[in-house]
């Protein structure tokens, strides 16, 4: 029976409509309406509960620098930063002073330049001359040389006599012998690529300060960093 009762078309619920007499007290709340309003009241107050357990828990010497550097704006709590140029006290350098720092900083990056420059051209020369099969040895470092009655150097008979060593012993000392090169090869390969590299960086990075400090002086137009556009300043005539 029950079945044959719900087969039966029932008519379609409607909710009751705004009355015409209560339209100036706005919209007529439902209950799902209250029910999605109380939930959301429920979860405010438990919000509020726990902040006010963490105030009152909260340790009074506990210090924080962002509670002094940091501000709202727009309910966003964000940290607050110093102005270009200031190394983040909040003041603003003279044009002089940033001007001497920019000269430091370009000399610096000079330097560096230099020195990775040297050091690069003479890895890439090990490099160019290891692949070529021309052995890079280091100069003679003027130590003492022992010379036998006979006149011949102790060194050389030492030598001498340990190629009299046995066949297995030189084959196995030869295979070690032609890996360690590659190896080696390898590691100058590395360093030079990372030279390369450092090399590249070190360049930009001068290349931007000299633009900064000809921007500065006004020697060049561009734009800064909003995007208006200057030109450069005209010495007046």
């Amino acid at each position: 029976m029950s079945s044959l009762r719900n087969a039966v078309q029932r008519r379609n619920h409607k909710e009751r409509a705004q009355p015409q007499e209560r339209q100036k007290w706005g919209l007529l709340e439902k209950n799902k309406d209250y029910k999605l309003r109380a939930a959301d009241h429920k979860v405010k107050k438990r919000k509020i509960k726990a902040l006010q357990n963490k105030a009152d828990e909260r340790n009074e010497d506990e210090f924080y620098f962002a509670m002094v550097n940091s501000q709202s704006q727009g309910g966003i709590r964000g940290a607050t930063r110093g102005t270009d140029n200031s190394g983040g006290g909040g003041k603003v350098l003279k044009g002089d002073v940033v001007k001497l720092m920019k000269t430091q900083d370009a000399g610096y990056l000079r330097t560096m330049l230099q020195q990775t420059k040297r050091e690069r051209e003479r890895v890439e020369k090990d490099v160019v001359a290891g692949e070529v099969g021309v052995s890079v040895n280091v100069a003679a470092s003027g130590k003492r040389r022992t010379f036998g009655e006979d006149g011949e150097e102790v060194a050389q008979i030492v030598a001498l006599r340990n190629e009299a060593l046995s066949d297995d012993d030189e084959d196995s000392n030869d295979d070690k012998e032609g890996e360690a090169p590659n190896r080696v090869q390898a590691k100058r390969r590395k360093r030079l690529e990372g030279l390369q590299n450092r090399e590249r960086e070190l360049a930009t990075a001068l290349q931007e300060v000299e633009q900064q400090q000809a921007r500065m002086n006004g020697s060049i137009g561009g734009t800064n960093k909003k995007g208006v556009k200057f030109k450069v300043r005209q010495r007046a005539k």
